[in-house]
């Protein structure tokens, strides 16, 4: 059954907040989605954007999870070269099982991943993979197809897109490739019910108890 992340700032809580977190971890949902950058002094904090205001430490969300070894943490890294630091941190705690990666994944790490960091999840953005101005476009399936064998090729687990890209022939290409689709920010309980029918293996959600709720429906 699909997996249910809760969007950082889910169901009215502040984004990356310690209140957000604390609510993901004790919700039915498999992971939470922290945005995850470097403040002035090079610490790791959750933030989406720049700032110089008070920002909850990333170290201070792993003290948390590792009460949690079912949940897992989807880390949005906001700037390149955050993959190694986030994952050495987490080690620190012990929840470096616990780890999925999304955002700005490079291939460098993505190349180096199943022998150094076997235990990273990645949720490869299409971002990544297929240039800004192309994604205003209508996407051939041609594209598609070659977008899926570079991350087949490289290890991912998922494609990470805007839930719009799902249609049934992009999940059914996804299928026979052997991938999992993750979509953001899927917030209407009709559009969750409809992915969760064709097999999304995760859906990113500001309406955590409404996608709960709807998974618990269907598996009945």
């Amino acid at each position: 059954m699909c997996e249910i992340t809760a969007h950082s700032g889910c169901d009215g809580t502040p984004d990356n907040s310690m209140e957000f977190v604390r609510y993901a971890l004790a919700s039915e949902g498999n992971c939470l989605e922290a945005d995850i950058r470097r403040n002035r002094d090079g610490e790791l904090i959750l933030s989406h954007d720049e700032t110089a205001e008070e920002a909850v430490r990333l170290g201070q969300v792993f003290e948390l999870l590792k009460e949690k070894p079912e949940k897992r943490i989807n880390c949005d890294l906001k700037t390149p070269g955050l993959e190694i630091p986030v994952y050495q941190l987490a080690k620190e705690y012990g929840v470096e099982g616990q780890l999925i990666y999304s955002g700005t994944v490079s291939s460098f790490f993505m190349k180096a991943r199943p022998e150094k960091y076997p235990e990273v999840r990645v949720y490869w953005n299409i971002e990544n993979l297929i240039p800004e101005p192309d994604l205003g476009r209508n996407i051939c399936m041609k594209q598609m197809e070659q977008v899926f064998r570079t991350a087949v090729r490289y290890s991912a687990q998922c494609i990470n897109m805007e839930y719009r890209l799902f249609t049934d022939r992009v999940m059914e290409l996804l299928k026979t490739m052997g991938l999992g689709g993750s979509a953001w920010t899927v917030n209407d309980p009709e559009i969750i019910r409809s992915l969760m029918e064709k097999g999304i293996a995760n859906i990113t959600t500001r309406s955590l108890k409404t996608a709960v709720a709807v998974r618990k429906e269907m598996e009945g």
